[in-house]
């Protein structure tokens, strides 16, 4: 697998995402009027309402290079090159998803936070982005949902039951693990236990399912009133969770894994005196293993003392995303979406502009560390 630097300069419209199947185009500024996408031999057409989108084509071989046409009524095509990846061999078994950071109850984003949403709002965005993009999930076919942690944004009362609203939502089992934001209770914040009780939770630090061909652990990496994380504390009952079975396992976290003794980006994650040594353990315990965290709010991936790690945003800000994993008998392949609501993506189109528009470029990643196939 090629994996490139984790900056992507925006277009307005790009493959976002790439399946062996299926390819997500995205635009932002489209005028409005149909939109006529085909490519191989499916097409399909959609409504721009002038602002941005995103459609799906699916059905198309794997291991291509195709062109996916892009034609507005009455002007030319434009014409975009995409490669569907080849998938891992064997049967495809089953499929699942996850989002990460929803912070539930935050109003405001940016490095000064002075960016928000109108006060009049009916749904506002992180909610109305979460429930977006576990129906969008679902709908592409994932089995279980993973939440990776920062579910609320300061813990507080009115907050979880925004989560509990999300959870019911779901049509399809899910998991869930903490973040650093569920565990730093602010001004009218209440005990995380009491919040997870009242929103109907049932909590556990390491907490492990087994679908067709995977087993999927999560694992909370917070620490309470603290911003980076740690494994030392959840290290033997992951790597017993691992070793017990003969499939692949995704673990999924939400703390990133430091490279560098000193962060060199904020916010910090699990730092190198914990991290290396435990990265080495999960992968003698089980070498098919993927590890993916959030707390970054970013879309990369790399490997690490053996081990493919990724990172996956946050549905509510730019590019505002979801992850979607497909198991074979031989490995696994991720997917990362833009939440393609017109509502939310209208949101966090614009959140792209934080921090002087350096947000844009920094947060998506590139194309194959948003979209890889694994083989175990």
């Amino acid at each position: 697998m090629r994996l490139h630097p984790p900056v992507s300069l925006p277009h307005s419209l790009e493959a976002f995402a790439v399946e062996p199947d299926a390819v997500q185009i995205v635009w932002r500024n489209l005028p409005v009027g149909p939109v006529h996408l085909s490519c191989a031999d499916t097409s399909l057409v959609v409504d721009s309402d002038g602002g941005p989108g995103a459609a799906e084509l699916s059905d198309l071989p794997h291991s291509s290079d195709l062109v996916v046409s892009v034609q507005l009524d009455g002007q030319p095509a434009s014409h975009l090159h995409i490669t569907t990846p080849t998938p891992p061999p064997g049967e495809r078994l089953s499929q699942f998803a996850t989002v990460s950071d929803l912070h539930l109850g935050s109003s405001r984003f940016g490095m000064l936070f002075k960016m928000r949403e109108d006060a009049d709002v009916a749904v506002p965005h992180p909610i109305r982005c979460a429930l977006a993009a576990t129906a969008e999930a679902t709908a592409w076919g994932a089995q279980h949902l993973l939440l990776k942690g920062d579910l609320t944004h300061h813990t507080k009362a009115d907050e979880w039951p925004q989560l509990e609203h999300l959870v019911r939502s779901f049509k399809v089992p899910y998991q869930f693990t903490l973040g650093n934001h569920d565990r730093q209770p602010k001004k009218k914040g209440i005990d995380t236990d009491k919040g997870m009780a009242n929103a109907g939770l049932d909590y556990r630090p390491v907490h492990h399912v087994d679908l067709p061909g995977i087993r999927l652990v999560v694992a909370d990496t917070s620490i309470p009133l603290k911003g980076h994380g740690q494994v030392t504390k959840i290290a033997d009952e992951v790597t017993e969770a691992m070793s017990a079975t003969t499939t692949g396992v995704y673990l999924g976290v939400h703390h990133h894994f430091e490279k560098f003794a000193l962060p060199w980006f904020w916010p910090p994650g699990i730092p190198v005196s914990e991290g290396p040594a435990f990265l080495r353990a999960i992968r003698q315990a089980n070498p098919n293993v993927i590890v993916s965290s959030g707390h970054t709010h970013r879309n990369r991936a790399y490997f690490r003392h053996g081990v493919l790690i990724t990172e996956v945003g946050s549905p509510k800000d730019y590019p505002g995303v979801w992850a979607g994993y497909t198991v074979y008998e031989g490995g696994i392949t991720q997917t990362i979406r833009r939440v393609a609501d017109p509502a939310s993506i209208a949101w966090t189109d614009r959140t792209r502009r934080a921090v002087g528009g350096v947000w844009g470029l920094w947060a998506p990643g590139y194309l194959d560390q948003r979209c890889l196939s694994h083989t175990w």
